[in-house]
């Protein structure tokens, strides 16, 4: 009967557990995570100041005016506009495309964030897994040479050098774990889930994860693509605000048709209610070169964001040229982290076959050797999705595209002769 309320104790909390893969995870971070909520409520901002310029520009207005003989309802529309109104209809509509942009790159960030997330919390894990190993073996030779020290085969230096050794593999066993937990909390507040919940990931995208490391970056197809880069594409719309604020600027002998109606009441007499509308043409003559220097302003602006954008554009570029070098580097480590792990597998496949109780502690090392040589080869595989991810982001594309297993910026590898 204990058992068995027992199973069915761990069956309703196992019913509990919140399972996230990768997918999964993102597509709570794209809905949850708290800073991209804080922007969307910005975008949302920014976008009832571009309708309240819409509306402002046909909107009618109406005032009351009152003193001690009268009141007067006061009206007035405006009709036709040849100046600057449009202009802060632009600046406005051009603020809420800036602040969208910068979500969408936020969105691709937050991607790669979980992303990277995901890899800290296997490497944690595995490397707990090394140091528990490391720890065992080490406890067992100190355990051994206590023992040996009662029947007096060794001297108390020994004792205390594997003492310490066993002790150090052990605190740094603690501080791995220490980590692992760490980062799964930074998951669960990333994501925006309780950090109490028990979840359970999914580590299997990236463990199955594969990459052409035959071929090599042609960066030729990013060249075409880094227009569409987020800080390209921000500094061409900062441009195109600042030319519109200028415009705003631009009063003098830009005339404004107006309607009015008015409407007279005398507190004496409310049978003498007078009603009269108009039209007023305004045409702005002079300011003083107010607006003159206003527009200036805007336009030298517009100028140092343009070359900003140029230099942001060759720092692109820059950047893109270097990416072969880049890739053949990481691929070169990968290569050389599997022919370790490969290695770590022989040496382990030997010391299971020469095993005896004085080779115990070369076998104990030989495993945690052979678990420290996979956690290298995950490590230099990471560095290379992170890598693709960063990639597409320079593109401006979904940095998920790393692991859809087609790349267009690959080329076939041309052996030099």
């Amino acid at each position: 009967m204990v058992i068995l309320l027992l199973l069915l104790v761990s069956l309703s909390s196992g019913q509990d557990i919140l399972r996230i893969d990768l997918k999964k995870a993102v597509e709570l971070a794209l809905t949850q995570n708290r800073e991209i909520l804080r922007i969307k409520k910005e975008i949302l901002s920014l976008e009832d100041v571009y309708r309240a310029e819409k509306w402002d520009r046909f909107s009618p207005k109406i005032d009351l005016f009152t003193d001690r003989d009268s009141f007067t309802l006061f009206g007035s529309v405006l009709l036709l506009d040849f100046g600057n109104r449009l202009a802060r209809i632009r600046s406005a509509d051009l603020s809420v495309r800036i602040k969208r942009e910068l979500l969408r790159e936020f969105e691709r960030q937050v991607k790669i964030r979980v992303v990277k997330l995901f890899m800290d919390l296997y490497l944690a894990e595995k490397l707990a897994e090394v140091k528990r190993e490391e720890m065992a073996v080490a406890y067992v030779r100190f355990d051994r040479e206590r023992e040996r020290l009662k029947e007096g085969l060794s001297d108390r230096v020994k004792v205390a050098e594997w003492e310490s050794t066993y002790r150090r593999f052990r605190a740094e066993l603690l501080e791995a774990q220490r980590k692992y937990n760490e980062t799964l909390y930074r998951i669960k507040r990333f994501l925006g889930i309780d950090v109490e919940k028990p979840v359970e990931i999914d580590l299997s995208s990236l463990l199955e994860f594969t990459f052409p490391e035959d071929r090599v970056i042609d960066p030729s197809y990013i060249l075409k693509r880094i227009e569409n880069h987020y800080l390209v594409k921000v500094k061409t719309l900062e441009i195109a605000y600042l030319e519109s604020r200028a415009k705003e600027q631009r009063r003098v002998f830009y005339p404004e048709l107006y309607g009015f109606v008015t409407s007279f009441t005398p507190f004496d007499n409310f049978g003498r209610t007078r009603a009269e509308a108009n039209l007023v043409l305004r045409v702005p003559l002079f300011d003083g070169r107010t607006s003159f220097y206003r527009e200036k302003s805007f336009l030298d602006l517009k100028r140092a964001v343009e070359i900003e954008k140029r230099d942001i554009t060759e720092r692109l570029r820059e950047r893109t040229l270097t990416l072969p070098y880049e890739w053949e580097e990481l691929v070169a480590e990968y290569q050389d982290a599997v022919a370790f792990d490969r290695w770590a597998q022989e040496n382990l496949d030997l010391s299971r076959s020469n095993y005896e109780l004085e080779l115990a502690f070369d076998l104990g090392y030989a495993m945690s050797t052979k678990t420290e040589a996979e956690r290298r080869v995950m490590e230099a595989k990471f560095r290379i999705i992170l890598f693709l991810m960063r990639v597409y982001d320079l593109m401006g594309e979904d940095p998920m595209k790393a692991f859809s297993g087609e790349h267009p910026f690959f080329t076939e590898r041309v052996e030099e002769i």
